[in-house]
């Protein structure tokens, strides 16, 4: 007598059933295709670990230097147009707007130190011009009312 095949469930024989199963087992080879592309590290086990690789932390300048920043810049804007208007020729006001402009430059030297940026020749050298400007400046402005105010 020969062997019925039992029928599973829709009609299927045990031939077409194991089949199944099989495809089962080996997964949908069409699932997770972005995983195939080029440059995809959706797996972490196939990502090569990068060498010494860090997101720059982002130090943040403190709260008194943006202020004294924004005061030094607006106070010089205001004396150079008074210079230029009402007080030209003014002694005190000329030697005023020094001081403040070498403060500014000193101010903007020191802030510099907060930035996220490779520090390369460019960036050596215009700090240092900052710094000698800034010096000669604030040297010659408080000079210059030290006589007006010495008189």
């Amino acid at each position: 007598m020969a062997k019925k095949k039992t029928q599973k469930m829709n009609g299927t024989s045990d031939y077409a059933q194991i089949q199944r199963n099989i495809q089962k087992a080996k997964g949908n080879p069409n699932k997770n295709v972005h995983q195939k592309k080029n440059g995809s590290d959706y797996h972490l086990r196939d990502r090569t670990p990068k060498e010494n690789v860090q997101q720059p932390s982002k130090s943040r300048m403190p709260l008194w230097v943006k202020i004294a920043l924004g005061v030094a810049f607006g106070l010089l804007l205001v004396m150079v147009i008074l210079i230029n208007t009402s007080l030209k020729g003014n002694p005190l006001a000329v030697h005023g707007t020094a001081l403040i402009t070498g403060l500014s430059c000193l101010l903007v030297y020191y802030s510099r130190r907060f930035l996220n940026k490779k520090e390369t020749t460019g960036f050596k050298v215009i700090s240092m011009i900052l710094l000698l400007l800034g010096a000669i400046y604030a040297a010659m402005g408080a000079y210059g009312l030290y006589l007006n105010f010495g008189q």
